[in-house]
C-alpha cells in the first residue's frame, strides 16, 4: 500500500482557470440571489437580553410559519401558544434600510428547522425558571406572564414552537425531550424569516419586554 501524501494549501497557489470558469455562473447566480432585496428595516437591530426587537421579529416569523404549516384548522388542531428561540442562535445584526436575502443568512446561517412540541403544563414552570436563569430568550408572545398565570397548575398541555436544535436538547434544553408529541414542519428558520419580511414591509419592530 502506497503511503498517503498531504497536499498543502497556501494562499500563493494559483486558482485553476478551468474550474474557476466552470463555477463562475453558479457564483454569480448565488451573488445575485443573496443581493435580492426582500423588505425594509426602519432601524438598526441587534440581539440583546432579556430579548430584543430582532429576536422578537424572528420568533413572530417562526410562530406564523408554524401556524400556517397546519393545513386544515379543526377543533382538534394544535393550538400553538408561543415560540421561543435561543439567544446564541442569532448570529448577526440587521442594518436599517433594505433587507437582503444575504443578511437573513448572516443572522441565521444554520440549517435549523421549526419544530412544534406538545408539552405537559408542568414544564411551563421549568421553562420559565430556566429562561429567567439564562437572562431571557427571544419569545413571540407579549403577554407571556398572563398566559403563564392562566396555565400554571392546571392539568393540560401547551404547544411550544422552537428550533430542532433546542427540541433535541441543545443549549441545555434537555427537558424539551420530554414532549408528549413532536411535529417536525420541515420549514427552515431563515425561510420563515424571509417569508415574514416579504409579507411585512417595512417589518414591524416591537421593543416591549417578552417573558414570564
Amino acid at each position: 500500500m502506497q503511503p498517503t501524501q498531504n497536499t498543502p494549501i497556501a494562499e500563493n497557489i494559483a486558482a485553476d482557470a478551468k474550474i474557476a470558469e466552470m463555477i463562475l455562473p453558479y457564483t454569480e447566480g448565488m451573488s445575485m440571489a443573496m443581493d435580492e432585496v426582500i423588505g425594509f428595516c426602519p432601524a438598526f437591530l441587534e440581539k440583546k437580553k432579556p430579548n430584543s426587537a430582532l429576536g422578537s421579529m424572528m420568533c413572530d416569523a417562526v410562530l406564523l410559519a408554524a401556524q400556517e404549516s397546519i393545513p386544515i384548522q379543526t377543533e382538534n388542531s394544535p393550538k400553538l401558544n408561543f415560540s421561543i428561540l435561543n439567544y446564541g442562535g442569532i448570529r448577526s445584526t440587521l442594518d436599517s434600510g433594505d433587507i437582503t436575502v444575504g443578511e437573513v443568512f448572516q443572522i441565521m446561517p444554520f440549517e435549523n428547522e421549526i419544530v412544534i412540541l406538545k408539552m405537559d403544563n408542568r414544564y411551563l414552570d421549568t421553562l420559565a425558571k430556566f429562561t429567567n436563569l439564562k437572562g431571557g430568550e427571544p419569545m413571540s408572545l407579549i403577554n407571556m406572564s398572563e398566559f403563564y398565570k392562566a396555565k400554571k397548575g392546571k392539568s393540560s398541555y401547551f404547544y411550544l414552537i422552537t428550533n430542532d436544535y433546542m427540541a433535541n436538547g441543545g443549549d441545555n434544553y434537555g427537558f424539551l425531550l420530554n414532549s408528549v408529541e413532536r411535529i417536525s414542519t420541515g420549514i427552515k428558520i431563515r425561510d420563515a424569516m424571509i417569508t415574514y419580511i416579504e409579507q411585512n414591509n417595512p417589518i414591524p419592530l416591537d421593543y416591549n419586554l417578552r417573558g414570564f
